[in-house]
């Protein structure tokens, strides 16, 4: 049938592009670092181990993070994320390793209910707005901002992106691509539905 051969084609390409849209937005948007002096910083959570340990992802972001508070960047820290593995909250893991890296604990903030990232970016613009706060960086993996700063814009925020130094390239990274790729598309088309 003449129909069905042209019409797999064109789908084949519209498919293409639906998934080649959100990876450019990761590599080029995503990796782009936009730091600059700010009035805090969110760090989005990742995964707590059952014994407290953060895991590489978070420990990236926290890293990163802190870096920034110590350039001098943003004097708060907002931590978000929900429960750990075990009894150590992931926002808990991440005010510990702060402290160690040298950040005073009167400049943290914890968001122990930002359990996805909707969650944290309405937490977090609580602070900003108790705050009187107009400029915000943000931390997640390259992957997760373009989301992100989608999320924030949304809602009228206008934040400034900083992808997590990562020590080594994270294994599950081609797993957490697909999945943003399809929750990049949710959020785009959240506001037509």
């Amino acid at each position: 049938d003449l129909r069905a051969r042209t019409l797999i084609p064109v789908l084949a390409v519209c498919l293409a592009c639906a998934v080649s849209f959100p990876i450019a937005q990761m590599f080029c948007f995503g990796k782009t670092d936009y730091r600059r002096p700010a009035d805090a910083i969110v760090v989005f959570g990742a995964r707590v181990y059952a014994d407290g340990r953060p895991s590489d992802a978070l420990a990236d972001r926290v890293r990163t993070a802190c870096q920034l508070y110590r350039n001098g960047l943003a004097r708060r820290l907002v931590f978000s994320g929900g429960p750990g593995n075990g009894s150590i909250h992931e926002t808990e893991a991440m005010r510990q390793m702060a402290i160690r890296l040298g950040v005073n604990a009167e400049d943290i903030w914890l968001d122990a209910a930002g359990l996805n990232t909707q969650a944290t970016v309405k937490n977090s613009e609580l602070l900003f707005r108790r705050w009187h706060a107009s400029r915000i960086l943000v931390v997640s993996h390259a992957y997760h901002l373009p989301r992100v700063k989608l999320a924030y814009q949304r809602d009228g925020w206008d934040v400034y992106t900083v992808p997590a130094r990562e020590t080594y390239l994270l294994r599950q990274m081609p797993y957490n691509m697909a999945r943003e790729v399809a929750a990049l598309w949710v959020y785009y088309l959240r506001p037509l539905a």
